[in-house]
């Protein structure tokens, strides 16, 4: 099936829409993205940052989180749902990240923040959410639309981080981006190209099973679960570590119902209790998954870390499209439920 992804013709198409370039170009999306960041966030009288979110807009919450833990006094947490938690208030910075600027669970927490006297910060392309920016005068980073969410990471991320003051280390994740581009682009054959490979391998009769160690690396297996969603519409399982080592290994125990591959992502500064559980449930499942293979994180700074992992499992997730023969752009399940809900309720302006 490897050779199928070095096939022009075929991958023309599976993928009219090009995600594949989508996500080939993460590097320059990120170092554009720049241009497009509003100045730092005051976060003097702040209590705590909720960035609100779903889907492909909400994942760079995530990543912020993960990237704020180990450096930032104040606590930044991703917030996926309608509303606010009930302890959020006027000390509370709200980030609302939407792409389209139409996300009505987004809305819905902007329209609670403003109703709180929260002070709200938005990253969108337009929509609604940036008529409430307008309206309510508070800041907005404007970022190209057109695409989709989840090919638009570096759009909504890199804004998100400026704001936060978590982007010193972006030239780094940019030439990490384009290396990974160089190394898993469409033009290296199969053999050589580890993105192909492992997209043949998710494409398989397996279900993918993605593990990540604590940290960026879980954010990292989430995006890769997400991804492999929507662009290959396949069902995978996440795991993260040491949290699966309490449960989920256990389910390995007895026979599967259906065969099942892990993908570990890792990377060098992992807790080192963390890193040894991951040898060892690695060690145990070797029998028992049809397939492992290990993502490692490249880079010196987290930002460079968490940016490669991403970047590896979005080629792969693409790929897994194409070796199945779908289509990555669509996703018709989400569309069809937009549609039956309807239209997203207009927020008030006053």
């Amino acid at each position: 099936m490897s050779t199928l992804l070095d096939e022009e013709e075929r991958r023309r198409r599976v993928d009219p829409q090009d995600a594949l370039a989508d996500v080939e170009g993460a590097a320059e999306q990120w170092r554009n993205a720049a241009a497009h960041a509003t100045t730092s966030a005051a976060l003097e009288d702040v209590h705590a940052v909720l960035v609100t979110g779903m889907g492909g807009s909400g994942i760079a919450a995530d990543i912020a989180a993960a990237l704020a833990r180990p450096r930032m006094a104040v606590p930044i947490m991703a917030h996926k749902g309608y509303g606010l938690p009930a302890w959020a208030g006027p000390r509370t910075l709200v980030i609302a990240v939407s792409y389209s600027g139409n996300t009505e669970e987004t809305l819905s927490a902007v329209a609670e923040a403003l109703a709180r006297g929260a002070p709200v910060l938005a990253i969108c392309s337009g929509g609604q959410l940036a008529e409430l920016a307008d309206t309510h005068h508070f800041p907005v980073a404007r970022v190209p639309g057109g695409g989709q969410p989840r090919h638009s990471l570096g759009w909504l991320v890199v804004p998100l981080l400026v704001a936060l003051g978590l982007a010193d280390d972006l030239d780094e994740a940019v030439a990490v981006l384009a290396e990974i581009a160089a190394a898993s682009g469409r033009t290296v054959p199969s053999e050589a190209n580890p993105a192909k490979r492992l997209g043949t391998l998710l494409a398989s009769e397996a279900v993918p099973v993605v593990y990540g160690t604590d940290g960026l690396a879980a954010v990292a297996a989430l995006r890769c679960v997400c991804q492999l969603n929507e662009n290959a519409k396949l069902h995978a399982l996440l795991g993260v570590v040491p949290e699966l080592c309490h449960n989920a290994v256990v389910g390995w125990e007895r026979a599967l119902a259906a065969p099942r591959g892990v993908v570990w992502l890792r990377h060098a500064a992992e807790q080192p209790r963390d890193a040894r559980r991951a040898d060892l449930v690695a060690a145990m499942l070797a029998e028992r998954a049809a397939w492992q293979e290990t993502i490692r994180a490249r880079g010196r700074s987290d930002l460079a870390r968490l940016a490669s992992l991403v970047a590896q499992v979005d080629l792969a997730s693409v790929y897994a499209a194409h070796a199945r023969g779908v289509d990555p752009t669509p996703v018709a399940s989400i569309d069809r439920l937009k549609a039956e809900l309807g239209a997203t309720p207009r927020t008030r302006k006053s």
